[in-house]
């Protein structure tokens, strides 16, 4: 996670094999964990010096990460932060220290928000791969000053490389149970002024959730990616970078399994499930820097696709459910869905920063964000429960929103510093609902309806800080979330001749104390935080079961818990880091005899009580056996604690661990490796929903992946 610092062969192997730290000055040289630099604030900044709760991920452990299923292994490398693998088109879901929606309301609705090169990612858009990625930075809290609208739990804020003026070319590929290929090209264009990079990715995935009706396995998943950047310098003060992206991902991994069924998992559903998206980004940034101040501008267009096809009914999940023979719900096609949703938005954001030097660090900016999304659909059933998901539908949402914003961190007295940021958003939305019967009973033959609204809100954090040392501080902090309101993605009542109806605003007080240090001459980081979290109208979907289709609701919850994170550089080569979150999380003020099954006390879905991940990386040369290079093994463990499956805790989810190591030698210009990723093949259940008392259904992530790999550097 940490770079190393340039230590002699010689002596890194002395060191290593005596078994005990190096002597004072050495340990200095070798030892020391390298200062971290973040953006979390829109500057950049010593990550020690952030007042707020952070994991930066990068280097040898962004690397390990999954190339198929990022935002699952990123999440389960941070505490308390939980990857919503819902499936089907959304992807990128979360909820941090308890907070978050358990599926998206609408188009634009999420507490969690992913961020990649500063533009926000489409709810329905294709899970970040992470490739040729410089760094993540895990921000816990609400976001809403400086990253914007929405990150009511926290934001994933995700760094690619830009080009530099060197020269360098890099293939890649690994083979096994998952085949990976991937090139990497950088070469300045004009010396010094105008530099090119070029990353390209294929994965692909041949599925393990064998199917019953079908033969072969479902799951399978096919990931392409492609990021061309330029970096125009014709000064030294000013940058113009560009980068543009392209993205297709393309699964067939089914969402409703039978929880405890013969050979689980195991799906029955002819057709299969298939998700295809596509996805496009284009990112400008302009950085000048006065000298008294810096100016940057942000300018971001993305348009997304993506089409679902699914089955309605798992032949053994509704013949559990209905007591009739699964042929029942074996005809293929009896019982077939397709969603189609297309998305553009645009960002821009104008910012001006203090200089590195100014005694008072301050952000202040204007931000336009618009988002239009066409959702359209087609099923049919001749399963009455899903009478309500058949029909045509033509649904249409659009969003502006403008904010202004700024944030100052200024010295109090002495060592204590105080930090005041605000921020105001003006937003307009519109829904065009159009619905067309296909003579279902129950459902009628057509329905029309438009909706529009306006939200003007405030959000905001304050707090203090205290620098006891130049390597330990501590911090308090009180911030305002908010996600805004607007109109359901999934019309429920328009088949039936009904209205939908809007879904209001979610707002929230969070408080943190924390504290981060650097102990024992820079071998040793650790950092801790508590929190209280206080949700009034928390977007918590609810699975209808006569319905047989997802429903919104909005109910008051609170978390609270804490998280601690530490890295130690034990000797040279070797380094040990990990974490450890606590998260409580409660329903409350919930009205007796609530429609959605919940009542006070319930545990919020999907929310771990217990998150922890550790893990090392050891490096040694290889001149002992006469290569040149280093060997390392790098291995870790993520634990995930039993969370509830809905908002009525109807069941629990299991707790699970998994097991990920690479062992393998590098060179200077060439490496190879082996791999394991859920090296015990642990089929964990990600997502559940009840169907009644006695049918469960979850979906399971995916299970054990092992090969080997190389790579070529020039």
């Amino acid at each position: 996670m940490y770079r190393r610092r340039a230590i002699s062969t010689a002596g890194a192997l002395v060191a290593i094999s005596s078994g005990v730290l190096p002597g004072p000055a050495f340990a200095q040289q070798a030892v020391q964990l390298d200062e971290i630099t973040v953006t979390a604030r829109k500057r950049p900044e010593a990550e020690k010096d952030v007042p707020i709760s952070l994991t930066n991920v990068e280097g040898a452990q962004l690397e390990d990460l999954s190339k198929i299923r990022s935002n699952a292994d990123l999440a389960r490398s941070v505490p308390n932060f939980n990857f919503v693998d819902l499936g089907g088109q959304s992807s990128n879901l979360g909820n941090i220290r308890g907070v978050g929606s358990l599926s998206p309301v609408s188009p634009d609705d999420t507490s969690v928000v992913f961020y990649v090169d500063e533009a926000p990612q489409s709810v329905y858009g294709i899970a970040p791969n992470l490739l040729d990625t410089e760094r993540v930075e895990v921000l816990r809290g609400p976001q809403g000053t400086l990253f914007g609208r929405n990150a009511q739990g926290g934001a994933v804020n995700i760094i690619s490389r830009l080009p530099t003026f060197d020269r360098s070319f890099s293939l890649s590929g690994e083979w096994g149970t998952h085949g990976t290929g991937e090139l990497i090209a950088n070469s300045p264009l004009i010396p010094n002024v105008l530099a090119g990079r070029v990353a390209l990715r294929y994965s692909n995935f041949g599925g393990d959730v064998p199917n019953i009706l079908l033969g072969g396995n479902d799951a399978a998943t096919q990931v392409g990616a492609f990021r061309g950047s330029l970096l125009f310098a014709p000064s030294e003060r000013t940058t113009i970078t560009f980068r543009g992206s392209y993205a297709k991902d393309d699964d067939t991994a089914p969402r409703w399994l039978l929880r405890g069924a013969v050979d689980f998992p195991v799906s029955a559903i002819d057709p299969r499930n298939e998700v295809n998206r596509e996805s496009e980004n284009y990112n400008l940034k302009i950085r000048h820097d006065f000298g008294s101040m810096v100016f940057e501008s942000v300018s971001n267009f993305q348009h997304t696709t993506s089409l679902q096809l699914s089955d309605l009914t798992d032949s053994l999940v509704f013949s559990k459910l209905t007591g009739l023979p699964p042929a029942v719900f074996s005809v293929p096609g009896a019982d077939l869905a397709s969603i189609g949703i297309n998305e553009n938005t645009w960002l821009q954001e104008l910012r001006l920063s203090a200089s590195k030097d100014s005694s008072v660090a301050w952000t202040a900016g204007l931000n336009f964000f618009r988002t239009e999304v066409a959702l359209d659909g087609n099923a049919r059933s001749v399963t009455p429960a899903f009478a309500t998901a058949t029909g045509n539908r033509a649904n249409d949402f659009a969003t502006n929103s403008y904010a202004a914003f700024g944030e100052a961190t200024f010295p109090i007295v002495g060592a204590l510093k105080g930090t005041f940021g605000l921020r105001a958003t003006h937003e307009e939305k519109d829904a065009f609902y159009r619905y067309r019967g296909v003579g279902t009973p129950g459902t009628v033959p057509s329905y029309a309806q438009d909706l529009s609204l306006t939200d003007d809100f405030l959000t905001g954090r304050a707090g203090l800080s205290q620098d006891w040392t130049p390597d330990f501080m501590t911090y308090a902090t009180v911030a305002r979330g908010y996600v805004t309101g607007g109109f359901p993605a999934n019309s429920v009542n328009n088949p039936l001749g009904k209205p939908e109806v809007p879904f209001a605003a979610s707002t929230s007080w969070t408080y943190e104390a924390g504290f981060k240090s650097e102990l024992f001459d820079h071998r040793l980081k650790l950092t801790g935080a508590l929190f209280f979290n206080d949700v009034k109208n928390g977007h918590l979907f609810v699975f209808n079961v006569p319905a047989a289709a997802f429903t919104v609701a909005t109910l008051d919850y609170q978390s609270w818990g804490g998280e601690v994170e530490a890295a130690v550089r034990v000797a040279p080569g070797f380094e040990v880091f990990g974490g450890v979150g606590v998260t409580e999380a409660e329903l409350v003020n919930v009205p007796i005899g609530s429609a959605t099954g919940a009542k006070n006390g319930a545990r919020v879905p999907n929310v771990a009580a217990l998150t922890a991940n550790l893990g090392f990386q050891y490096q040694v040369s290889a001149e002992s056996v006469g290569l040149a290079g280093n060997f390392f093994f790098r291995a870790n463990y993520q634990f995930v604690g039993t969370r509830a499956a809905d908002v009525a805790n109807t069941f629990d989810l299991p707790s699970y661990g998994i097991v990920n190591g690479k062992l393998g030698w590098k060179g200077q210009n060439f490496g190879a490796y082996v791999f394991a990723n859920n090296l015990f093949d642990e089929r964990y259940e990600a997502f559940g929903q009840s169907f009644g008392p006695t049918t469960q259904s979850v979906r399971v992530d995916q299970g054990r992946l092992i090969g080997a790999g190389a790579t070529a550097q020039f």
